[in-house]
């Protein structure tokens, strides 16, 4: 009876540690960078409990510019506590291989390889039969094409790709790949970074299945859903071809989430939490949730839409309000007005018809702002 191989591959990568999360205050960016290193020691004891043999760190681990001493030793605590792991780092443009770098220190422990130069390499496994090729951004940007013309040496081994890069993109200046490149060159599996949005499907080109693993845990809004990694099987009977089964693994409930409210019809304060907090409800978000509120819809003209809000207050974690309503005046009335009011329409009017789309949305607002002023209403929250 033949007997079955098998190896357990870990995919993750565009964790950015030590991230500067701008947009929030000094104490929820502090806050928020925790959140990241205990994603990040979640996902090595994840490394432990289902005995991974290989971890494929596709690039942007951290942030270079950012990363604190407390970070690194806990990234290099982290990896040495999986001794029995073989740990593949190709850094990616946020996290170039550098002189000054981390990687460069020797401080790394011995059960990791990170990939130092651009030029395609490998490492070979012989009691996994497994190669690991992979490249590595040395600066911003990475002018190259990584796989062009490349080939495995041994089409029988587990070939196995880490890399950052942009695939179908051919003139990328973040390391291009193409579809051919990947089908042409042989590997079981492609593990690539670079691309953060969830969730992150995985393709077959040729005989090659690639995928890239999406951010571990969203920074931004650009980031929407919760993050995770790539658990990947490879298994061969003897003699055979190897076969993957690849499962989505996440370790934190912490997410960013963008919702719609419509306030067509809303004349009042109230009416407007009632319809965001309705979905907030629907939705399930919660204190672990960061929510971008689009606001749409057509409103009276003085009414004053609110423009900021406190997330604590509504349950959640951070809130951040989009007034993209539009405003139902009559255009002819306040053409004629000859108060106040038709003065500053007339004033915007310019803007208003024919100005570039920021230019109108703010030329939108500064009317909202003045009639509502006009008309008595609050405009602090505006």
């Amino acid at each position: 009876m033949s007997q079955k191989q098998t190896v357990r591959i870990l995919h993750t990568g565009d964790i950015h540690l030590d991230s500067p999360f701008s947009r929030l205050s000094l104490e929820q960016s502090e806050e928020r960078r925790g959140h990241l290193r205990e994603a990040f020691s979640s996902l090595m004891a994840t490394v432990r409990e289902k005995e991974i043999d290989i971890a494929l760190i596709t690039g942007d681990l951290f942030d270079c510019a950012y990363v604190t001493a407390g970070t690194a030793a806990l990234l290099i605590d982290e990896l040495a506590a999986c001794p029995r792991c073989r740990f593949f780092i190709s850094p990616g443009n946020h996290d170039p291989y550098t002189e000054t770098s981390l990687y460069a220190a020797g401080r790394l422990p011995e059960n990791v390889h990170v990939f130092k130069e651009q030029a395609l390499s490998s490492v070979t496994l012989p009691a996994l039969d497994a190669v690991v090729w992979g490249w590595a951004f040395t600066s911003e940007r990475y002018e190259g094409a990584p796989l062009a013309g490349q080939r495995v040496s041994d089409p029988t081994a587990l070939n196995l790709i880490c890399g950052h890069g942009d695939v179908g993109v051919p003139l990328s200046p973040y390391g291009a790949i193409s579809a051919a490149d990947l089908s042409a060159f042989g590997a079981v599996y492609a593990a690539l970074g670079h691309r953060h949005l969830q969730p992150m499907p995985t393709t077959v080109e040729g005989g090659c299945c690639w995928a890239y693993c999406g951010c571990l845990e969203g920074r931004s809004f650009d980031e929407p859903g919760t993050g995770g990694a790539w658990l990947v099987t490879a298994e061969r009977e003897a003699g055979g071809a190897w076969s993957l089964t690849h499962e989505r693994i996440t370790l934190s409930s912490r997410r960013y989430a963008i919702a719609t409210v419509d306030l067509t019809g809303v004349a009042t304060q109230s009416e407007v939490a009632r319809r965001i907090k309705l979905v907030i409800g629907e939705e399930g978000y919660d204190e672990d949730t960061s929510l971008r509120v689009i606001l749409t819809g057509a409103t009276p003209p003085d009414f004053a839409v609110p423009r900021t809000a406190n997330g604590k207050a509504w349950g959640l974690y951070y809130m951040e309000l989009i007034d993209q309503t539009i405003p139902t005046y009559d255009a002819a009335l306040l053409d004629k007005d000859m108060t106040v009011r038709g003065e500053l329409y007339r004033s915007l009017l310019p803007k208003l018809t024919s100005g570039t789309p920021e230019e109108r949305a703010t030329a939108t607002r500064a009317l909202r702002m003045g009639l509502a002023a006009l008309a008595g209403n609050d405009i602090t929250t505006l």
